[in-house]
């Protein structure tokens, strides 16, 4: 699904590209949309080419992949950490500027759109866990415009990343196992009877 299915929405462009990766608008790919363009604009960046821009989540939900799209933070740069302790806090830290910010999301969500009755009686219904399928859906639409329609700073508390400047990306070469042949990044292996062994092999007794 892209973001041509949510055509009759009033999204922001800039959405658009985090949709079509994710596959779908969600409330959660929202969170992660406010927290990127937010980031930003006050470390005036663009998106990453390479590691200039570096995230750290503290979750695995769908927010990450709009760091992803919009910060230019990807697991195969290594320049996006996930410490997933189920928190719902990023830090997105800019080399250049030689600073970051930590964005913690409020406790309460309110909805203060145009529909609090539906919405309300919507929310009722996913939490006892008799909505439909579509009316799951319809709440999502609903907390995912409310959500755009918020300063970003009710939505989180953000503060200076109190953080070292983040490492760069591990670069080393991969050697053969010893023990099943499989090539393993060198920093990553166990010695052991002065061979080199890939982390699973060498847990075996």
């Amino acid at each position: 699904m892209n973001h041509t299915h949510y055509a009759h929405l009033p999204l922001p462009a800039s959405l658009n590209p985090c949709i079509d990766f994710h596959g779908h608008l969600c409330p959660g790919l929202v969170y992660g949309y406010l927290v990127a363009m937010e980031s930003l604009r006050r470390l005036k960046e663009i998106r990453s080419d390479d590691e200039e821009l570096v995230a750290i989540s503290e979750n695995d939900a769908c927010s990450v992949d709009a760091l992803q799209v919009l910060l230019g933070t990807t697991a195969g740069k290594g320049n996006l950490t996930i410490q997933n302790i189920g928190k719902n806090v990023y830090t997105v830290y800019s080399r250049k500027a030689g600073k970051g910010f930590r964005f913690s999301r409020k406790n309460t969500y309110v909805y203060s759109g145009e529909t609090p009755e539906l919405f309300d009686d919507l929310e009722k219904k996913v939490t006892l866990g008799t909505a439909t399928v579509a009316e799951q859906k319809q709440q999502k639409i609903l907390k995912t415009l409310d959500l755009l329609t918020k300063p970003v700073d009710e939505v989180f508390a953000i503060t200076d990343a109190a953080i070292p400047e983040p490492a760069f990306a591990e670069l080393a070469p991969s050697v053969a196992c010893a023990a099943c042949g499989e090539l393993t990044m060198k920093t990553k292996m166990v010695t052991r009877d002065d061979s080199l062994l890939c982390q699973p092999c060498a847990s075996v007794e």
